[in-house]
């Protein structure tokens, strides 16, 4: 029989084993990132002191195990755990801290020391993160032992309806108004329709009118761009000109959403710079409060599962696309809060009140004056309603109440299009005064418009790399599970939601509409409602732990989108219309490394020939796949103990690392050839507009006191690599380095200055050699580099 005291001493030798290897993985990464300001692409070998390896890793190791006897012994006291138990466990946590013996390895793919310091800081954020979780996943297992989370949760529970809706209310509101303080925090205004709103907003609010006519010609636009920030703005008319003739233009967008953010904007008066921004953005965080409150409603009435409800609701208001609409100015987020509020009064199981019909009938009415494309919801919307309040309320005289509000807003609208374009056509909100040659015109494109396009614009709002919802918040790929739920459930509730959803995107991709310049999923944002209830019932019917495990990572992939998205808020704003034919997504591209092109496996359905794209038929199957394995009664159920949760989080934080830590990060695009009259071919890359290449490798750069990075590829290694660079009209100061070594630094003095530097060393890149130059540029006497650019030549030489 063992000797269980020998066993207790071996496995706690071991344990300290364990430790000190931890602690040399520590002590390699903390050397390297002491290290990394010294190095350069000539010199970056890793060799640590003796001296330093002892000194450093005993203090490691001292130091984890403080943490590991002191978290051990909280968890004892706090858990009523064994120690045994909790010290295994606390060891698993510290599990993802071997990966810093690894960190040698990213030396391998050196270019620059900034570079290797952000790979270095995403290790240690990558690495700290898993950590964390598994700590956080031994804490939650034993809290629900405990049942400690069903008492904070019943906390929450004894709280009125009407305080957890103030809970609620003013804890998405704070979260808006805080995503709208970072996104102007990082200098950006508005984009897209938004500034066309706004200056309706200003017309309504100076003149009492909707002629932008005068608003545009004062530059009033200037208000809400302060010149300070933007002294170039110029804002384009997006209006146009009425019956009456010049000098009367009227938006093309409805003033509905104007209208709304009259108080904001009027509140704004009172502030200046970019706290007048900041009011005038956050103007529907307000109503995208609401917004989730309704959603939290409805679900809790449906299947009165408070906790579901509650878990539905922050998805839904902390996500694309209600986040980032409620922090700006578009008509999607009130269109959607009075669709759902309509549909949530009169689904009810009791008769709704008449004062409640004419809310609801007012609502609706409302539909035409935020914009003419909500048509498409306005007729769906009333038949449903007339359905709930015939069919299944067995309602007469209340109806009444419900139709004529809606009724009389037709009248007056179709009234209100006569008085400004003299017809009664609503085609003209969109193209002015209807003339033959202009129905002619509209007539063409909604016939003769290809029906690839239509069908590409319909799987644009859902797949599109650039803008559509699915791939920025995937936790909507759940909706279809959804949908097959509802269809098992309740064919009546399948058809309605049908009904609601595909005449309005129908309409849309009928005249293959796309999005500006704003935030991903706007067309899909005004019935985002009814996904995150197929969401719900998703959520209350799958019994499947494998489809439970992909949905958790859906959700922990959405919110770091999030979190991305709110770093780098201008990749918020990439448009598909027909000038852009680039298909890379901003974010991807971000999420991409030197070795690996996200986008390229992404879908894209821009306005251009995607028959032979293929990863847009890949992702379609791949749906497809998702849907059919849900269908099937076959399940796979993982164990949830916690070596098995530490196996998964290793496995994830292994890709993440291998993703964004071991490869440079930096993107490769836009390649231009350049063939040299010595022979050799070189490819340059993503040049940007202010370095202009007349001949191979000669630039002209235009752009005043800044750095130009010129990354460049050649099947050969270069010998020497001469550089000339300069002005013979003005001083400058130069600094220019080949990676992280610095070549020449100090001024050039009217004249053409030339270097030459031996054995330039490169990069090995998909079997090519990889360089990279850097040349920043600073004038010191008066000229125009528009009119005489800054002369800079790369001649690589055998």
């Amino acid at each position: 029989m063992a000797n269980p005291g020998r066993m207790k001493t071996i496995s706690g030798i071991w344990n300290y084993l364990y430790l000190l290897a931890l602690a040399l993985g520590l002590n390699f990464f903390r050397y390297l990132y002491v290290q990394t300001d010294s190095f350069t692409i000539l010199d970056f070998t890793f060799r640590p002191s003796l001296f330093d390896n002892l000194f450093f890793t005993a203090a490691f190791s001292l130091l984890l195990l403080v943490i590991w006897k002191g978290l051990s012994w909280i968890d004892q006291h706090l858990f009523k755990v064994d120690k045994a138990t909790t010290e295994q466990q606390n060891l698993l946590c510290f599990l993802p801290l071997s990966f810093f013996l690894l960190s040698p390895l990213l030396l391998l793919h050196y270019v620059t020391a900034s570079d290797l310091k952000l790979r270095l800081n995403l290790m240690l954020g990558g690495i700290l993160a898993a950590a964390l979780l598994l700590k956080a996943i031994t804490c939650s297992q034993q809290l629900q032992k405990q049942g400690t989370w069903g008492n904070l949760w019943g906390r929450f529970q004894g709280l009125s309806l009407k305080q957890k809706l103030w809970v609620l209310f003013f804890g998405a509101f704070f979260v808006y108004l805080l995503c709208t303080a970072l996104i102007v925090s990082h200098g950006l205004a508005f984009s897209g329709d938004e500034p066309y709103y706004l200056l309706t907003s200003h017309s309504l609010y100076h003149d009492q009118d909707i002629n932008v006519a005068n608003n545009y010609d004062d530059r009033d636009f200037t208000y809400f761009y302060p010149e300070e920030y933007y002294p170039r703005i110029r804002l384009r008319a997006y209006a146009r000109v009425g019956r009456k003739g010049p000098g009367h233009h009227y938006p093309v967008n409805q003033p509905g959403v104007s209208a709304l953010i009259l108080p904001q904007y009027g509140l704004s008066h009172y502030f200046s710079g970019r706290m007048r921004i900041f009011i005038l953005k956050s103007s529907l965080a307000f109503w995208a409060a609401l917004l989730g409150l309704q959603l939290f409603l409805l679900s809790r009435e449906i299947w009165d599962r408070e906790k579901l409800s509650l878990g539905l609701w922050a998805l839904y208001a902390f996500t694309s696309p209600i986040l980032f609409y409620a922090v700006h100015v578009y008509p999607e987020v009130p269109i959607a809060l009075f669709s759902v509020y309509i549909y949530r009064m009169l689904r009810r199981a009791t008769p709704p009140a008449a004062s409640t019909c004419a809310v609801c009938g007012l609502l609706l009415a409302l539909f035409p004056w935020f914009g003419l494309k909500y048509n498409m919801l306005f007729w769906p919307l009333l038949l449903v309603s007339l359905y709930f309040l015939i069919k299944e309320h067995k309602l007469r005289t209340k109806i009444l109440l419900f139709l004529a509000p809606p009724f009389l807003s037709m009248v007056l609208f179709y009234l209100y299009v006569f008085a400004l374009y003299g017809t009664y056509n609503p085609i003209a909100l969109y193209e002015g005064v209807l003339r033959p040659a202009t129905l002619q015109n509209f007539q063409d494109v909604m016939w003769n418009t290809p029906i690839m396009l239509r069908i590409d614009s319909l799987l644009d709002y859902f797949l599109d790399q650039r803008d559509g919802l699915l791939l920025y918040s995937p936790i909507y790929f759940f909706s279809f599970l959804g949908a097959v739920e509802v269809f098992r459930k309740s064919k009546r509730d399948f058809l309605i939601f049908l009904f609601l959803i595909g005449p309005y995107l129908f309409n849309y991709a009928f005249f293959a509409h796309r999005q500006g310049s704003n935030p991903q999923g706007r067309v899909l944002t005004c019935i985002s409602w009814i996904l995150a209830l197929l969401i719900g019932y998703f959520l209350v019917h799958n019994r499947k732990k494998l489809y439970k495990h992909l949905f958790a990572g859906a959700v922990g992939l959405s919110f770091v989108f999030v979190i991305v998205l709110l770093k780098n808020p201008r990749f918020l704003y990439q448009p598909t219309t027909h000038e852009f034919t680039f298909r890379g997504s901003e974010l991807f591209i971000h999420l991409s490394n030197l070795h690996f092109y996200l986008p390229d496996f992404l879908p894209s359905f821009l306005k251009v020939n995607n028959l032979t794209y293929l990863p847009n038929y890949v992702w379609i199957v791949l749906i497809l796949f998702f849907v059919g394995g849900y269908l099937l009664k076959k399940d796979i159920r993982f164990p949830q103990d916690p070596a098995s949760w530490a196996a998964r989080v290793m496995t994830v934080l292994l890709i993440f690392l291998l993703w964004f830590s071991f490869y440079p990060r930096m993107v490769l695009l836009y390649p231009q050839r350049a063939a040299f009259s010595s022979g050799e071919r070189v490819i340059f890359y993503s040049l940007g507009r202010n370095a202009r290449m007349q001949e191979p490798g000669e630039f002209r750069l235009t752009g005043e006191n800044r750095e130009y990075t010129f990354n460049f590829t050649s099947w050969r290694a270069f010998q020497n690599i001469e550089f000339r660079f300069g002005s013979e009209t003005a001083d400058f100061s130069v600094e220019l380095k080949l990676f992280d070594k610095t070549l020449y630094t100090g001024q050039v003095e009217r004249e053409i200055q030339s270097l030459v530097f031996p054995q330039p060393p490169s990069y090995l890149y998909r079997n090519v050699n990889f360089y990279q130059v850097q040349l920043r540029i600073k004038r010191l006497t008066p000229s125009s580099l528009a009119q005489d650019p800054f002369y800079f030549t790369i001649k690589p030489e055998r």
